[in-house]
């Protein structure tokens, strides 16, 4: 009895291998067609279908090699037979998945694929692709809703990274600022390269250069020849005022990268870092590079770096080449504003201090840049007239010549009268009114009006020693 019992068996389970063989069989055979491209490929999938009807993870397999080969009638078919399969007990999440993925990739509804995976999230609510693929598709129409279905997949799938995905999920909606945010809780040593080439670039934008440095130390660990690594771990110890370390990253960047285009952005910030280390040879060489690849598509702009060229030369009192350079800034500036019309007055007010000879030039041209700035911006002229009459007084410091008069004058016409006087305002009319009451009492020899203008100063402060002193003279 017991060898017919174990005979049967022994049939029983030979027919199930020979079945189960079959089935694998003729299933990797229609992955294999499907993946060929074979011209039997709709027989070989049929086939493969036939055997495997109940098997909804094998159909699925089959689907899923139909999508990477971008047909997507029958991803969808296979998909739906997967689905079909799994019933009545469950639903397939994995097909889901397949039919959010088609929709994501090449529907045109955004919402129908959000849908579908919504519906693999219900059926297996312990899978993180649903989720991730869920917020991936919403983030184009709310980055916060997709971080907020994520913060649900953590609750479900504690071992993912929530804050990694969620910064990712904020980059490609182009706000760095929470994608900062979230980086910066992340595991910085769990992220992949583009987790911290994300996380870097992210964190230097934001202004947080001590996370981008850490970030891009992470990935040159990573990937030691990385250009954005590099780039970025230069930049950063630049703004941390890191110089010497940043000097170090230079030839790095430039000599032992991979595929780095160097631009006219990197060669200003090596600029910066070799003027920070005074390293006035190298500075120069770096700016006239960066001029000559800067475009007008450039990240910064040509005037930009003319400025900065200008006030390296003027920190080294070369006042020719930094009027130069000064000039070609406000002549390829869209919007020059009174302060860098300013600029040239006081290049040349600083000449004038360095050059006894050449004083009195250089102190005229300095009058005519404010006067010219006023003209172009008449809300600045009691400012300017105020400049102007300061720029005199380096020509008659004792106030002999009278030749600041003129515009101290102007500057009493346009504030005297005025009520709602700003505290620089009330400063540049005391001490225009100063100059007068001296000029009046000590070269006008006219006390009567020196009296007057000390009482206009004493209006203003009422504590002003001078103008007390002239006051109560008898």
């Amino acid at each position: 009895m017991k060898a017919i019992k174990y005979l049967v068996m022994g049939a029983l389970l030979t027919g199930f291998s020979a079945t189960a063989n079959a089935q694998e069989a003729e299933l990797n055979a229609a992955l294999d067609g499907i993946k060929s491209k074979a011209p039997n490929v709709a027989e070989l999938a049929k086939a493969a279908y036939k055997k495997n009807k109940k098997d909804a993870a094998a159909l699925i397999k089959i689907g899923q090699a139909f999508y990477a080969q971008k047909d997507t009638a029958n991803a969808r078919l296979f998909a739906n037979y997967a689905n079909e399969a799994g019933k009545p007990k469950y639903q397939f999440a994995p097909a889901y998945l397949l039919l959010g993925d088609i929709e994501s990739a090449y529907g045109t509804d955004g919402g129908k694929a959000a849908g579908y995976y919504n519906q693999a999230i219900t059926f297996d609510p312990k899978n993180p692709e649903g989720y991730k693929k869920w917020a991936m598709v919403y983030r184009k129409i709310s980055p916060s809703q997709a971080a907020k279905k994520l913060q649900e997949m953590k609750a479900q799938c504690p071992n993912e990274d929530v804050d990694a995905i969620t910064a990712h999920i904020y980059m490609l909606a182009g706000d760095e600022k929470q994608a900062y945010e979230n980086y910066a809780k992340a595991n910085i040593g769990k992220l992949d390269k583009l987790g911290l080439n994300e996380f870097v670039r992210a964190s230097y934008f934001t202004g947080h250069f001590q996370d981008a440095l850490r970030a891009a130390e992470a990935g040159i660990k990573l990937e030691p020849r990385n250009p954005t690594f590099n780039r970025l771990a230069m930049f950063s110890n630049y703004e941390l005022k890191n110089y010497e370390a940043a000097k170090a990253y230079i030839h790095k960047y430039f000599f032992e990268t991979d595929s780095a285009k160097v631009s006219e952005y990197d060669h200003f910030y090596t600029a910066l870092i070799y003027q920070a280390l005074e390293d006035k040879a190298n500075m120069y060489t770096h700016y006239d590079k960066a001029l000559e690849l800067v475009n007008d598509q450039s990240m910064i702009k040509r005037w930009a770096i003319l400025k900065s060229v200008s006030d390296s030369y003027l920190k080294d009192k070369e006042f020719d080449n930094a009027i130069k350079y000064y000039d070609q800034y406000l002549a390829c500036k869209p919007d020059v504003n009174s302060d860098d019309m300013e600029g040239v007055a006081k290049i040349y007010s600083k000449y004038a201090d360095e050059d006894e000879a050449r004083k009195a030039e250089f102190i005229k041209k300095a009058i005519e840049a404010y006067r010219a700035m006023a003209e172009k911006f008449p809300v600045q002229s009691t400012y300017a007239a105020y400049q102007c009459a300061t720029m005199n007084n380096k020509l008659d410091k004792n106030g002999e010549k009278g030749l600041a008069k003129p515009d101290y004058q102007k500057v009493v016409e346009l504030l005297e009268s005025k009520a709602d006087r700003t505290k620089g305002e009330d400063i540049m009319l005391k001490y225009s009114l100063h100059y007068l009451m001296s000029n009046a009492f000590l070269y006008g020899k006219n006390k009567a009006l020196a009296k007057e203008y000390a009482n206009k100063i004493l209006a203003i402060d009422p504590e002003y020693p001078a103008a007390k002193q002239i006051r109560d003279l008898k």
